[in-house]
């Protein structure tokens, strides 16, 4: 096993039985390394689940919601609900979801774009607005 640099951290040189021939290399892509395809930190999200929040936009069916055909108004703007769970969209570059529960205990996935909260922002210091 011989070590290979790689922005300055050290890579074990791993043969695999089966896998590529040994003159092929593979290029192993580190985290910071300014190159697409490294793992992207789960960005820290701006709402705490617990607060209630209002709309921002009509949301509409992005067709993850099932209850309801592609396209169609889900939540008018000016809507109040809670936050029930935070968390990311792994597909979406980590980004945070928010689970919002609405009157009459619809629930929709929301982007921060889409939703503010009802008494204002979030302080610096947790779990007080």
């Amino acid at each position: 096993m011989t070590d290979q640099k790689t922005a300055d951290i050290a890579v074990p040189d791993v043969s695999v039985p089966g896998g590529s021939a040994p003159d092929e290399t593979s290029e192993i892509v580190v985290a910071g390394s300014g190159k697409p395809g490294g793992f992207i930190p789960p960005r820290e999200p701006k709402y705490e689940w617990g607060i209630a929040v209002r709309t921002v936009t009509d949301l509409l069916n992005d067709g993850s919601h099932p209850e309801s055909p592609e396209g169609s108004l889900l939540i008018l703007k000016d809507a109040t609900g809670e936050i029930v769970r935070v968390g990311y969209a792994p597909e979406a570059n980590n980004t945070p979801v928010y689970l919002v529960e609405f009157p009459g205990g619809k629930l929709v996935g929301c982007l921060e774009e889409e939703i503010a909260p009802v008494l204002g922002v979030r302080s610096a210091a947790p779990g007080r607005m």
